[in-house]
């Protein structure tokens, strides 16, 4: 199995630098952009599957990809949504690290109130690998997904530490990172 990950392209928050967890924003003029610049790379890919949340800005960055495509096989999960930062959604980027390094609470396992922790996500993204596994040996899956679920997925996949989360790099917008299992 192969599985290819990649973070959507520039949505409205990314550009006010605003956490959108779960909020449901759209893609800037640049994401659109982004997201036909997509197509070339994807096509080479010979994708089988793509996989998207049902947060909009997942499939509008596949879309123009997917228009030149015959039958793509989409599937819209659930377990790939955006970490959930409950109360803190829609505030500044790095308002919830801060929150948690002022409060001395652990950035990977505090749940923010009405929202879900690192290790939440990683449970989901885990979850999500096993039904994977499960349902598409040998198999392309392209993830189109977002910047925390898609570092826990891409956590899970290579067997690393939850706990060293802060110190890997995650996608950036329209970043593609391959993976054979």
């Amino acid at each position: 199995m192969k599985i290819i990950l990649l973070r959507h392209a520039e949505t409205t928050s990314n550009k006010a630098k605003m956490a959108d967890s779960q909020a449901d924003v759209g893609l800037t003029k640049k994401g659109q952009k982004e997201a036909t610049l997509l197509i070339p790379k994807l096509s080479n890919l010979k994708i089988d599957i793509s996989v998207v949340s049902p947060l909009k800005r997942t499939l509008q960055t596949l879309q123009p990809f997917l228009n030149t495509v015959n039958n793509p096989k989409i599937i819209t999960s659930k377990l790939t949504l955006e970490r959930n930062l409950g109360d803190f959604t829609r505030t500044p980027k790095g308002t919830f690290q801060k929150y948690c390094d002022d409060n001395n609470y652990d950035k990977v396992f505090h749940k923010p109130q009405n929202g879900e922790s690192i290790a939440d996500t990683y449970k989901r993204a885990e979850e999500f690998l096993a039904y994977l596994k499960t349902n598409f040996t040998n198999k392309t899956i392209l993830v189109c997904g977002h910047k925390n679920f898609l570092m826990c997925l891409e956590i899970a996949i290579r067997k690393l530490n939850l706990k060293d989360y802060y110190k890997f790099n995650p996608l950036k917008n329209v970043e593609l990172r391959n993976f054979k299992l």
